[in-house]
């Protein structure tokens, strides 16, 4: 069966659960997108057949096909699909197996629907930018590019383009979404909570409270947070991509973050940095934890 032209907007949400089911697709249609819903697996992987979404948002656990299972299956048909996990304590295996299978995100119930909206729109983003054919070359063996990022004046989308324009040349296309998305949130990260000081609890409450904006625009006033700058520095050599990113922050402490393998890691903040660790070999920050460094190997395989 042929696969139809894909939408910008069209998200295919899979859950048994018919009450969130329907308040999911209720808040998408809100925000703008075409929903599509599935009840099981197997009538989300012939609904993803015909009508190619942009996203695909599923459940963990479900009757006859878990969400891993589904995961695998869309996969076959679109190594490039994007696929966001909504899981539940007791499924960090599950949730881990997933990631490292290519899903891209996921969320733990009960998850912040505004949250929810805001990375797929991200991934979106990111999807629309991955054909940088005009200038691409795969003549290119090395490149090293700076960029520095006023705070106030933030715009990360073109500095992640940039960096993406020869990935190509190492990884595979249905990695480099992923890739993106881990130089976005450590990017997000070195902002919000380097540069502008919000912890992850305060971030947390300001997504549920609905004024993550407005409490970014409060410290962006305070000590004149607002004109600091987010340093990035990447090199693409013909083995690897590395990247450093500096913020001027007074740096946090990054050695009580999960581990990849803890196996309580849904009950912990720093999702995206969690994420990172996943997506990229290597995330390794200075002593005061105001830089890191994220590294990607080329596979051998």
């Amino acid at each position: 069966m042929s696969i139809k032209p894909e939408t910008t907007n069209r998200i295919l949400v899979v859950d048994d659960e018919e009450i969130l089911r329907n308040l999911i697709v209720k808040f998408m249609k809100k925000e703008g997108y075409e929903p599509i819903e599935a009840s099981d697996g197997k009538s989300a992987i012939e609904l993803y057949r015909i009508t190619n979404p942009q996203v695909v948002l599923s459940d963990v656990r479900m009757p006859g096909m878990d969400g891993i299972t589904l995961l695998q299956k869309v996969k076959s048909i679109d190594p490039q699909a994007i696929f966001i996990l909504m899981t539940g304590y007791g499924d960090e295996e599950t949730v881990l197996e997933a990631l490292r299978a290519g899903a891209t995100n996921f969320f733990k119930k009960p998850f912040n629907f505004k949250e929810v909206s805001d990375v797929i729109n991200s991934v979106i983003r990111h999807k629309m930018m991955i054909d940088v054919s005009p200038f691409y070359s795969e003549s290119l063996v090395e490149e090293t590019k700076k960029f520095e990022i006023v705070t106030e004046n933030a715009n990360i989308l073109p500095v992640i383009n940039q960096i993406g324009i020869h990935l190509k040349n190492l990884f595979p296309e249905s990695d480099i979404i992923n890739l993106k998305i881990g130089i976005e949130e450590m990017i997000t990260n070195a902002i919000e909570h380097g540069n502008l000081r919000i912890t992850f609890d305060e971030k947390s409450d300001a997504l549920t409270k609905g004024r993550l904006g407005k409490l970014i625009r409060e410290r962006m006033k305070e000590n004149n947070n607002g004109e600091k700058k987010v340093y990035v520095q990447s090199k693409l050599s013909s083995t690897e991509l590395e990247i450093v990113i500096i913020d001027e922050g007074e740096g946090f402490n990054w050695r009580t973050l999960p581990d990849p393998e803890d196996d309580n890691f849904l009950n912990y903040h720093g999702r995206g940095i969690f994420l990172t660790r996943i997506f990229y070999d290597q995330v390794l920050f200075n002593e005061e934890g105001n830089q890191v460094t994220i590294i990607k190997r080329k596979s051998t395989l």
